[in-house]
């Protein structure tokens, strides 16, 4: 493929209960989180056959073994609290503040143990502490900072170091605020072709991309700030549930290794991302596409022409490529 190299990165968003409390009910959440994990162990076996290290972008809450209220409030050590006028009601309010046995959908430091005694080597990364939305404008610096504060402290009690940042629903903010507390990088938004439309046209015309197995827009790391890169993501892979059962397994894989070949053309990178529960919805068709898409892309590492790594492992490589492009030592780079 031209003699070109390219990079394939896979980050999976890691949220059980805490991701759509603001959007499903409860109960429905906790039996989509019991299924999810017995998916998740599928997923991982699955890395595990092809060699595949990924990114996982955990719910800092999920780290914990439990919690519990204090004066009758949960996490109030987390302050301020992010002010959005579409939640009127506390963010923590469906906190069960119990333990992990109890109430295994907010609390998963089980799954953290899984990740770790896989084979491969994955990244454990940040999801935020409650998966809150960074880049709405009512989330101020000073509650970002208070997340993310929670979210480092509940990884150093596991004896994790976060150096990667996924931001929920993908509403990137307060970069600064990343980089004060070690973050050294993220995931931007997927980039779109239909950006000048809205609503039920740019509906339409993303479900038409993905029926039809369109490639994915090619993608480039970027150094937003120093020592701070963004990685976009460039390939959600979709669930099947509701009318997107109407997609073809086979678009779905077609997308993904046409940007897997973009990437080798192009140099650049083929972001793959989606979470776990979106597995849930025919997990064995779901499962059996990322694992046509893992088989390809090992048969092109083997040739030479493609690089799998997480998302701090190619941001180390290429702060280490700039840096030997300015002809300078690169700096804490495998750090």
């Amino acid at each position: 493929m031209n003699g070109q190299r390219g990079t394939m990165v896979v980050s999976l968003d890691l949220e059980l209960c805490w991701g759509r409390f603001d959007k499903v009910p409860v109960p429905m959440l906790e039996a989509d989180a019991s299924e999810e994990r017995i998916q998740i162990k599928r997923l991982l076996a699955l890395l595990d056959r092809y060699e595949i290290p990924a990114t996982w972008a955990i719910v800092g809450h999920l780290m914990l073994a439990g919690c519990s209220r204090h004066a009758g409030a949960a996490h109030t050590d987390v302050m301020p609290r992010p002010d959005y006028s579409w939640f009127p009601k506390d963010w923590y309010v469906h906190d069960p503040c119990t333990s992990a046995i109890q109430s295994p959908g907010w609390y998963a430091p089980d799954i953290l143990e899984w990740i770790r005694a896989t084979r491969v080597r994955h990244e454990i990364a940040s999801h935020s502490f409650a998966h809150i939305y960074y880049g709405d404008p009512e989330c101020s610096a000073t509650a970002a900072r208070a997340d993310l504060t929670a979210a480092v402290e509940a990884a150093e009690k596991q004896d994790v170091t976060l150096k990667s940042f996924v931001f929920p629903r993908n509403q990137v903010g307060h970069l600064d605020v990343l980089r004060a507390q070690g973050i050294r990088a993220y995931r931007g938004a997927d980039p779109t072709r239909f950006r000048r439309t809205k609503g039920v046209l740019y509906k339409t015309l993303s479900f038409l991309d993905q029926l039809l197995g369109l490639p994915p827009k090619a993608v480039r790391a970027e150094e937003v700030m120093p020592g701070l890169w963004n990685i976009p993501g460039n390939h959600f892979y979709m669930a099947r549930n509701g009318i997107r059962k109407m997609i073809p397994m086979a678009s779905r894989v077609r997308k993904g290794k046409q940007g897997i070949r973009q990437a080798i053309r192009s140099g650049g990178v083929y972001h793959l991302w989606f979470h776990p529960f979106n597995l849930n919805a025919d997990a064995d068709a779901m499962l059996s596409g990322l694992e046509q898409l893992f088989a390809y892309a090992r048969r092109l590492r083997d040739q030479g022409v493609l690089d799998i790594f997480t998302m701090d492992d190619y941001r180390a490589r290429l702060t280490a490529c700039a840096s030997e492009a300015m002809g300078t030592a690169p700096s804490g780079v495998l750090a």
